[in-house]
């Protein structure tokens, strides 16, 4: 597999305040991304994840580092024309209709009419905004603004799509809707970076994250690889009387008449307590292994 984005050793610093204050926003980032997966630029509000996306785009210069997309240093015109943008919040020409506004963005990229059009009617009809295609931008909801902001990001057919907070002002339905878009464009060979604050939708559909804080990579890997490790284990046992554990460190979780939940902190009491099984004749209904999830994950990077 090649890559299809290399950042190394980026910072970028930024002065603010009327006596100038130097403010920290990205402090030596390497990153790669690969061809054709789904990579997520996690962090909280001011981590650095806005900041990072514009410099891959040549909207701002990093202090120091270098940063390669598709093939080319950047700033280069022939990576900017395969790739689609979506700002965390679209800006538009709101006097402009939705359709308008997808035909100006694919005129853009030198499209001829007949090419353009075409476009515009799969993207309207691809995020179900047919009916509302022709009213002004200006009288759409945010939710709205959004998916005509997803399929200008699509319009160019893009090889590398980079979205800002993607799933912003949309409901469940739409969230969904936005993944499943997601992983087909993955599965026709789109690569695709996106940052985004909702770690339920990242954990789902992510190959690979990354975690920034205070301008920091903290940690980056699969979403399998990070939280792979087994916490403790959860011991559901069946006995007609109260099990004694005989000093086995243990926490019992919950309990009914014959049932037992319990929680162990390793592998080790797991097999002492299947030992004392047969002495003390109770059963081992269940044996789950506890992993993080990557939202407990994340929590504990940002504290």
């Amino acid at each position: 597999m090649s890559t299809a984005l290399t950042i190394s050793g980026v910072s970028k610093t930024f002065k603010t305040g009327f006596i100038p204050k130097k403010i920290v926003a990205l402090e030596n980032i390497s990153l790669e991304v690969e061809q054709g997966e789904i990579f997520g630029l996690l962090g909280p509000n001011g981590a650095g994840k806005t900041t990072a996306i514009k410099c891959i785009l040549s909207l701002i210069r990093p202090d120091s580092g270098t940063i390669e997309l598709l093939g080319s240093p950047i700033p280069s015109s022939r990576a900017k024309s395969r790739i689609g943008f979506l700002s965390e919040n679209p800006y538009v020409y709101d006097f402009l209709s939705g359709r308008e506004y997808l035909r100006f963005s694919a005129r853009l990229y030198g499209n001829d009419s007949a090419t353009t059009e075409k476009r515009v009617n799969e993207m309207l009809a691809l995020f179900h905004m047919e009916e509302a295609a022709d009213r002004q931008l200006k009288k759409y909801s945010k939710g709205m603004l959004q998916r005509i902001g997803l399929a200008q990001a699509l319009i160019n057919n893009p090889d590398f799509l980079i979205l800002d907070e993607p799933m912003s002002g949309l409901d469940p339905v739409g969230r969904k809707e936005v993944r499943d878009l997601m992983i087909d464009l993955k599965s026709k060979g789109h690569t695709i970076l996106f940052s985004s604050h909702i770690l339920s939708d990242a954990e789902l559909i992510c190959d690979r994250v990354a975690i920034l804080v205070r301008g920091k990579l903290q940690m980056t890997g699969s979403v399998q690889s990070l939280i792979k490790k087994i916490e403790a284990y959860e011991m559901t046992i069946v006995s007609q009387s109260a099990p004694l554990f005989n000093g086995i460190p243990h926490e019992i979780i919950a309990r009914s008449e014959s049932q037992y939940l319990l929680k162990v902190p390793s592998i080790e009491e797991v097999h002492a307590i299947l030992a004392l099984s047969a002495s003390q004749h109770f059963a081992i209904e269940s044996i789950v292994p506890q992993r993080k999830t990557l939202e407990q994950l994340y929590l504990g990077q940002i504290k």
